[in-house]
């Protein structure tokens, strides 16, 4: 994180306007309200925000099963980003589950700027699931934690 005044903590069903917010500026198809319930109300789900001064500007959310996670979704406000923010959050979420042995996720093949993000941190490409965000497919990335030294 780049700002002193920047912190992380759990995200909470407050946050969720903020958190569409976000998702509005960042993803072409943003949950909605009912998904982001149902996941802030998973037992298997971990959601984090990332604020300064109480203002919302990043989140990430990952799910652990059988020991291994998936980044299930993570954005900033576009006028925070390339400050370090997203790697932060990745972080958060690793150190949350130091047991974990692999990472996974799914990401837009044109999406360079999170390509580049996750190629640095050890992101591997393993694999794609065809037209997954309806008009484009995913790239699946895998992270193996072993490997990785935080």
């Amino acid at each position: 994180m780049s700002e002193a005044g920047s912190h992380l903590r759990r995200m909470e069903a407050r946050d969720l306007p903020s958190v569409m917010e976000i998702d509005a500026l960042s993803l072409p198809r943003p949950w909605s309200a009912a998904i982001w319930r149902g996941e802030l109300g998973s037992p298997y789900g971990l959601y984090l925000v990332i604020e300064d001064s109480g203002e919302v500007y990043g989140h990430i959310g990952v799910r652990h099963v059988l020991g291994e996670l998936h980044i299930t979704t993570i954005a900033v406000k576009p006028e925070y980003r390339r400050r370090g923010d997203a790697r932060a959050l990745i972080g958060a979420a690793f150190v949350a589950y130091p047991s974990a042995s692999h990472v996974h996720l799914g990401v837009r093949p044109t999406n360079a700027a999170a390509l580049a993000l996750y190629e640095s941190l050890g992101f591997r490409k393993t694999g794609r699931r065809p037209r997954y965000y309806g008009d484009e497919d995913a790239l699946l990335m895998t992270l193996n934690l072993d490997e990785v030294h935080w």
